[in-house]
């Protein structure tokens, strides 16, 4: 079996024997190596967290699902995000094996759900519950795991972001030799990832509920009823305006459309316009007038977080909408 086979191949029976090993670890100052089934959570530790957000003074702040894993593991938390920067090649002198995981991980989403319920499953099995090994994805629910946001990632999204980041794959490729495609892949991954943060946040900061009319489907997560997406488009944000939750609305996909075309849009004080377009259309047809009309939609936009939307809408002018310019 190669290297890379010891993950992409890990079967339950040794995931099982992996995980008896760690319950028999005692605490020394010298951490062993990290095990496959432990590099597997890291990654899956990308979906919830950015390693490069933690370190030194702040890592006491980490979410209290990945201290307990670390502790599980008998390991320091700040071990962990170390781990996910030798994964997505942040870490130059990192082995090259590591990377070229990330990478084959990234392009086979379906293999990572299945060996990410491998890993969970054998850690119930030897009697490791969801207080020692928490189920960060909440995998053994839903079965499957989702990147959210994605939606506002195109292929020219994808390239501009290739395009910024042109040096940093040749610095890639020099220190990994991974070979084009799968170099690229890591640096595509790596953004895909922080936008399923970003939106991950989003829904979060609007309780899961559409900020224009409150609909909120309990119960029916993972159905795309909701779309978490930037307020000031993706593609003509910065960096960390790509992670500013601030910039970030849910809407139910009618809205978000009408928003994103500037049929809707939020003045200063966060009470919703109706463009000219679409009154003519709401008077017109009743259909149009339902959706749009005062009985669905509010006066205002409906919001969690008192942050939210005032340094975007200072930013934008009077009014704001996700239109292209």
């Amino acid at each position: 079996m190669t290297e890379l086979a010891a993950y992409l191949e890990l079967g339950e029976g040794e995931a099982r024997r992996q995980w008896l090993q760690v319950r028999e670890r005692i605490e020394r100052k010298r951490q062993e190596p990290f095990l496959p089934i432990e590099v597997l959570l890291c990654y899956a530790l990308f979906f919830v967290l950015n390693p490069h957000s933690f370190g030194g003074s702040n890592i006491n702040s980490l979410p209290d699902g990945v201290k307990l894993l670390a502790h599980t593991l008998r390991r320091t938390p700040g071990s962990l995000t170390s781990k996910m920067l030798n994964l997505d090649g942040s870490r130059k002198n990192s082995a090259r094996l590591e990377p070229e995981l990330f990478s084959r991980l990234a392009q086979e989403p379906d293999r990572f759900a299945a060996l990410y319920q491998t890993v969970l499953r054998a850690a119930r099995d030897v009697a490791l519950g969801p207080e020692r090994v928490p189920d960060v994805l909440g995998v053994l629910q839903v079965g499957a795991v989702e990147l959210l946001g994605q939606d506002e990632l195109g292929s020219g999204e994808i390239d501009q972001v290739l395009h910024e980041h042109r040096g940093e794959l040749v610095q890639l490729e020099q220190s990994f030799h991974l070979g084009e495609s799968r170099t690229t892949r890591l640096v595509e991954q790596r953004v895909r990832l922080g936008q399923h943060r970003f939106a991950t946040r989003v829904l979060e900061n609007y309780a899961h509920r559409c900020g224009f009319c409150g609909f909120a489907p309990s119960g029916l997560r993972g159905h795309r009823l909701l779309v978490a997406s930037h307020i000031k488009p993706w593609a003509v944000s910065t960096d960390k305006e790509r992670m500013d939750v601030a910039n970030g609305i849910t809407a139910c996909p009618t809205h978000d459309a009408a928003f994103d075309t500037g049929l809707l849009t939020i003045n200063g004080g966060l009470r919703i316009h109706r463009a000219q377009p679409l009154r003519a259309s709401m008077a017109a047809d009743a259909g149009t007038e339902w959706y749009f009309g005062e009985r669905i939609l509010g006066s205002q936009l409906v919001r969690l977080d008192p942050k939210s939307w005032g340094e975007v809408l200072r930013r934008g002018g009077r009014e704001t909408s996700r239109i292209r310019q």
